[in-house]
């Protein structure tokens, strides 16, 4: 950690993205969330992510995006490491190779790179929503179909502390090594936390005392300083997306033969380059990260 800070938050723009009302972006990214946990089928999941990231071009927010799965990318690797030896499937397993005392299995790969592709699809459609959409607008659209305003402010005060303590994190970072002292990497991380976490108390007292002030938990109407309009086209997208979700969930459930698990046979050579690919990129990952901690 070098003071970089992931992007978690809305990205300026003024694409047709992020012009789009942030309820029907939310019914999208649920349902992307439901059909993910539905299926293991890597077709349906991996169309699900070309999409998504068609999206994320379109909202010209790419390089935000970038970092947030560059962070994912080297950890999710693990997945098909582990699950091309140990799969999460009841036995018994079909075995694809063995390599020294570690045996690939046919369920194992599957589900690695499902799980992958299922992260990847659910971050994807997440992070769209969230980074072409203003904290308040979503405050303000979702307080207008009735959900609980104290679930609500609680909801739209995480999404707008974190990119804070994120800067704040940089901030004491930055401060340590012009002291001389680690700036970066994990032994960096610890001695920052305090002044960081401390800060993080007092904004909440200040928090706190400003929402007394403003009487917050009262009762009456309450209204934002921004104005959050629900198009006809925002309506068709919130319907569009709960018939897809329900249409694809339903197919899922009923198509047996949507789950490949048992006819997808992976050739041996395919199977043991994609396992070396998993190990070597998450090592680089490890050598990295271990030189930053030494260089500091």
């Amino acid at each position: 950690m070098q003071g970089v800070v992931i992007p978690i938050s809305m990205v300026p723009g003024d694409s047709i993205i992020h012009r789009i009302n942030p309820l029907p972006k939310l019914a999208w990214a649920f349902g992307v969330l439901v059909i993910s946990f539905a299926t293991r089928n890597p077709l349906i999941l991996s169309t699900l992510f070309v999409v998504g990231v068609i999206l994320i071009l379109v909202a010209q927010v790419g390089n935000a995006y970038l970092k947030v799965a560059m962070i994912l990318f080297p950890i999710s690797l693990t997945l098909i490491v582990l699950q091309s030896i140990a799969p999460a499937f009841p036995k018994p397993w079909t075995p694809i190779v063995s390599v020294g005392p570690f045996t690939i299995f046919q369920e194992g790969i599957y589900s690695g790179i499902s799980m992958l592709l299922r992260i990847f699809a659910m971050t994807t459609w997440a992070m769209l929503m969230i980074m072409t959409s203003h904290p308040s607008d979503i405050f303000t659209s979702l307080q207008k179909i009735g959900m609980p305003y104290v679930l609500n402010f609680i909801l739209t005060m995480t999404l707008q502390l974190l990119p804070i303590l994120q800067n704040e994190f940089a901030v004491v970072l930055n401060a340590q090594k012009s002291r001389a002292m680690k700036g970066s990497g994990f032994g960096a991380i610890l001695p920052s936390m305090v002044p960081v976490f401390v800060g993080a108390i007092e904004r909440v007292q200040q928090l706190s005392i400003s929402l007394e002030s403003r009487a917050f938990g009262s009762s009456g109407h309450k209204t934002s300083y921004r104005r959050v309009r629900m198009t006809f086209w925002d309506i068709l997208l919130i319907v569009l997306g709960i018939v897809f979700t329900a249409g694809m969930t339903y197919w899922i459930i009923v198509d047996k033969s949507l789950d490949w698990s048992e006819t997808m046979v992976f050739h041996p050579a395919f199977a043991i380059g994609l396992v070396v690919f998993a190990t070597l990129g998450f090592l680089a990952f490890v050598v990295i990260a271990l030189r930053n901690v030494l260089q500091a």
